[in-house]
């Protein structure tokens, strides 16, 4: 029979031991290093009560360099300063800007600041370079060892290890997804980029998944967990995924497809926590941005809209989104084949709401017979369509919102709140 404890009898499993000074005391090497190990133990506990994930900054942008030696030109990207939190607590903080090129030689595998750890994964020897294929950019610890510290008594190799500083650092890795985690996907189909990302997203952001809510285990991250057993550690935090057709060609650089606000993992088993846990609510922020990423990027401010359409480009599209610099022309075409209903107005204050609400709703599918609902912001429409009053700023720029249907509709007429013209007939009492 276990031993049973007794109200207030310490439990000293898992607590963190220090090294207890006092005058007298001889003190070694060890005894220092410990009350670090101590120190970082206390900080992670921190880090894992916050969660996983990008705390700021740290955005990611491609780039193009040329090679000292060949002359030919190789892709690397640019990592804006930020802080990030990994799955063992630890903080990684970038201080400046870094241009990366996505090319090593012998890559190393996370080292954890102060070895207090051991590797994650065996160091890989060789030569590597980006080719044919998806991969996973991610900001891991490191360290660096400089100076040298004035020692006494010690002689021979023992006098190699006086270093005088250790550097807590950062990496970055390129880790290769095997292609058979994305053989189902089709990389020459316009829709590839937008599968990659929802394949990352999980099929927990899919309207069917709560339909079996008691016969499963609850959300995961897809593509990001299988990656789990793939060279993707807990002391990596995922910050984009790179989609390659050659070792110098990028087909595309998509962020948000892996990375997450800080946040809470699901711990507990079961799909009922799933429902209130706070990584669904990063999930949804990150479909969102990852939306209105790759349409900027596609569209741009041109209003030349071309051969992009949802059924296309979005397969999936995130339960709420904006469509800046959009005609509604160019609205029409967008979601040509599709069942939308609107445009309908809606005043600005409601926007917000509709967005936030938004976070923890089902995708849709382009393909799907649902309706889903095309707002125009009547705040925006009156300040681009009626006459400025003297000295008003130049015009906004227009755009339209759409959102699910299995979001409440938001532009029913409310009496005082809307203008004529700008108005709706209300669907509702």
């Amino acid at each position: 029979m276990a031993d049973i404890l007794a109200l207030q009898q310490p439990v000293g499993d898992g607590g963190i031991e220090t090294v207890n000074f006092f005058n007298g005391r001889l003190l070694t090497a060890a005894d220092m290093s410990r009350e670090q190990d101590a120190r970082r133990q206390a900080d992670a506990r921190l880090g894992l009560a916050l969660g996983d994930g990008v705390a700021f900054g740290l955005e990611v942008s491609a780039g193009s360099i040329v090679d000292d030696t060949t002359g030919s030109p190789m892709p690397s990207v640019a990592i804006a300063p930020g802080l990030a939190i990994n799955r063992a607590g630890q903080v990684l903080r970038l201080g400046y800007d870094e241009q990366v090129r996505l090319s090593r030689i012998g890559a190393s595998s996370p080292t954890p600041a102060g070895n207090s750890f051991a590797d994650c994964v065996p160091v890989i020897g060789g030569s590597y370079v980006a080719g044919q294929g998806l991969y996973i950019l991610t900001i891991a610890p490191s360290e660096i060892s400089t100076g040298r510290a004035p020692t006494n008594g010690l002689s021979g190799a023992a006098a190699a290890c006086n270093i005088d500083r250790v550097i807590e650092a950062v990496q970055f890795r390129l880790i290769a997804v095997p292609p058979h985690l994305y053989s189902q996907l089709n990389a020459a189909a316009p829709r590839f980029r937008n599968d990659v990302a929802y394949a990352c997203f999980g099929a927990g952001v899919t309207a069917s998944w709560a339909t079996a809510l008691f016969g499963q285990a609850g959300r995961d991250e897809g593509l990001i967990d299988k990656m789990r057993g793939y060279g993707l550690t807990d002391y990596d935090v995922p910050l984009a995924i790179l989609a390659f057709a050659g070792a110098a060609s990028m087909v595309f650089l998509d962020t948000w497809a892996v990375r997450r606000p800080v946040s809470a993992p699901d711990t507990m088993l079961g799909p009922l926590p799933s429902l209130v846990a706070p990584r669904r609510i990063a999930t949804g922020k990150a479909m969102l941005q990852q939306f209105q990423a790759q349409l900027s990027e596609l569209v741009g401010t041109t209003g030349a809209l071309g051969a992009v359409t949802a059924k296309t480009h979005f397969p999936t599209l995130p339960p709420a989104g904006l469509l800046p610099f959009f005609t509604l022309d160019m609205v029409k075409a967008f979601f040509a084949g599709m069942e939308v209903r609107g445009p309908q107005y809606i005043n600005a204050p409601q926007l917000e709401p509709l967005v936030r609400d938004s976070l923890a709703v089902p995708a849709f599918s382009a393909g799907a017979p649902e309706v889903f609902w095309l707002y125009a912001v009547a705040d925006n429409a009156m300040a681009i369509e009626l006459p400025p009053p003297p000295d008003a700023p130049l015009p906004p720029v227009r755009y339209y919102a759409f959102a699910s249907a299995n979001l409440a509709y938001r532009a029913d007429a409310r009496f005082n709140l809307h203008h004529w013209d700008y108005a709706n007939l209300a669907l509702s009492a």
